[in-house]
């Protein structure tokens, strides 16, 4: 894979982009750097462009998200290789490296204000319940 280990917790996420492995960061200052590149007014229109694997909204991500702990210079190569390769066959490694650092962003950004994260506490008690149908009132 990539010299750098991605933090989840932090926004983080591997990501496969031909054969170029880099790991993409998300933060609140990188977003802002996104949405102004990508011609992007709000954070919605964002995350649907993301997540749609719009083609302009992608290079411009892999260029602002990308992060390698060797510096700028090396970053800049290694988005710029990644971009090059590009190509529609590989929307499902990005869409799933994006999804996975963004939902870290969120939930690390919950966890500091102390916000409870409704999803996760959903997921344990689905987990939690028995298997079956319950009687009907009727």
């Amino acid at each position: 894979m990539t010299d750098a280990l991605p933090n989840p917790l932090r926004g983080e996420a591997a990501c496969r982009i031909g054969n170029t492995d880099l790991v993409l960061v998300v933060e609140f200052g990188r977003l802002a750097t996104l949405c102004e590149v990508a011609g992007c007014d709000t954070m919605d229109l964002l995350y649907t462009r993301l997540i749609g694997f719009h083609p302009k909204t992608v290079m411009a991500a892999l260029r602002v998200l990308t992060k390698h702990p060797d510096g700028d210079k090396v970053t800049r190569d290694l988005a710029h290789k990644a971009i090059a390769e590009l190509s529609a066959a590989d929307e499902q490694s990005f869409r799933k490296a994006i999804t996975k650092a963004l939902s870290g962003h969120i939930n690390d950004g919950k966890k500091l204000r102390g916000e409870t994260d409704h999803l996760n506490q959903l997921e344990k008690a689905f987990e939690q319940a028995k298997s079956g149908n319950a009687l009907s009132p009727s």
